[in-house]
């Protein structure tokens, strides 16, 4: 297994692991037991793959974030039937002092938009999103802010 495929899977291991600073839950439910896969290619490369819960995909680690915000909107746009998120390197992000991205590669992961929005609805009746901020809320739930909101 490469280096990049190995710190992927621990991290997954590390935002899968139950936090007593977030209630109980852990960064992302649900990682720990989707089916994924990793692709090494260029951004503009980036082609949907079906058969997974998640697509991780390793992208160039020169691109700013600003870059690979730019390819996460576009590709947003293209297949709107899924749902791409950005996760740069050199973009530290935290929910209540845990951090949550990757800290090392840059990744845009890949995942149906129906069942992510099922899930972050299922979430949204519990106290799971308790210690997000309103910022990193918007961030990362987008579209589905409101959905949130409502529920919570």
């Amino acid at each position: 297994m490469k280096e990049i495929e190995v710190h992927i899977n621990e991290w997954i291991e590390k935002i899968s692991k139950l936090q007593p600073e977030l209630n109980g839950f852990s960064i992302c439910p649900y990682a720990k037991s989707a089916k994924y896969t990793i692709i090494h290619c260029r951004v503009e490369d980036i082609i949907p793959v079906a058969d997974y819960e998640v697509v991780f995909y390793v992208v160039e680690n020169y691109l700013d974030l600003q870059t690979i915000q730019y390819w996460v909107k576009f590709y947003n746009q293209l297949y709107t039937q899924y749902i791409f998120l950005e996760d740069h390197a050199d973009y530290d992000t935290y929910i209540n002092g845990i951090q949550t991205n990757n800290g090392k590669y840059n990744l845009i992961l890949m995942q149906d938009l129906q069942k992510l929005r099922n899930s972050r609805e299922i979430l949204s009746n519990t106290e799971y999103y308790t210690h997000w901020s309103d910022d990193m809320l918007r961030e990362v739930l987008a579209n589905d802010y409101e959905i949130v909101k409502k529920s919570g």
